[in-house]
């Protein structure tokens, strides 16, 4: 059995794996960086602890890039939305780690249930947000369609980098986990 500071060691590599990933998408598609994706992978591979962290990482990343690279105006409005988003990717993490169960084992079934139920959670946060500051014709079903397809395309690319580290490179990321298909 891994000792606590080998495995603390591992999910750090892990964690900061997908904050890079985060940084990679915030530069590349600014407004549509895939939280519920990154959430739900946080979940499915991480301790509760550090997958709130990979989240918030990701979620503070992404912020510093809007504002500080991207140009994000710095009124009141623009920031109580990236507050929500913050709140948004925590319910997404917070589902997703529900559908995770206490298992050790990944499944294609639980891996497409957590995506699901945290990409779910994650739009009615930001919608209930935006009923409130504005912004709910956003949420078209074209537009909702699209943030889906980038979300299940960046957790497949997240999920394929994960079991190819761990089972590549188990000394730096882990073993890699036991898949099922259901």
């Amino acid at each position: 059995m891994a000792s606590r500071s080998s495995s603390s060691a591992r999910d750090f590599s892990w964690l900061v794996t997908i904050d890079g990933a985060a940084v990679l998408g915030s530069f590349a598609l600014a407004c549509m960086t895939p939280f519920a994706a990154i959430a739900a992978a946080a979940a499915l591979t991480l301790p509760r602890r550090s997958g709130v962290l990979a989240v918030l990482g990701a979620w503070g990343l992404n912020q510093i890039i809007g504002f500080g690279f991207l140009g994000y105006p710095t009124d009141p409005m623009t920031i109580l939305r990236g507050v929500a988003i913050a709140v948004s990717a925590l319910a997404g993490f917070a589902v997703a780690a529900t559908v995770r169960g206490h298992t050790g084992t990944l499944s294609l079934t639980r891996m497409v249930a957590a995506l699901a139920g945290a990409f779910v959670a994650y739009e009615v946060v930001t919608y209930l947000t935006a009923m409130v500051l504005g912004g709910t014709e956003n949420f078209t079903p074209a537009i909702v369609w699209m943030l889906a397809r980038n979300d299940a395309l960046w957790f497949a690319g997240l999920m394929a980098l994960y079991l190819a580290l761990t089972a590549g490179l188990p000394a730096l990321f882990g073993r890699r986990p036991q898949l099922r298909l259901a």
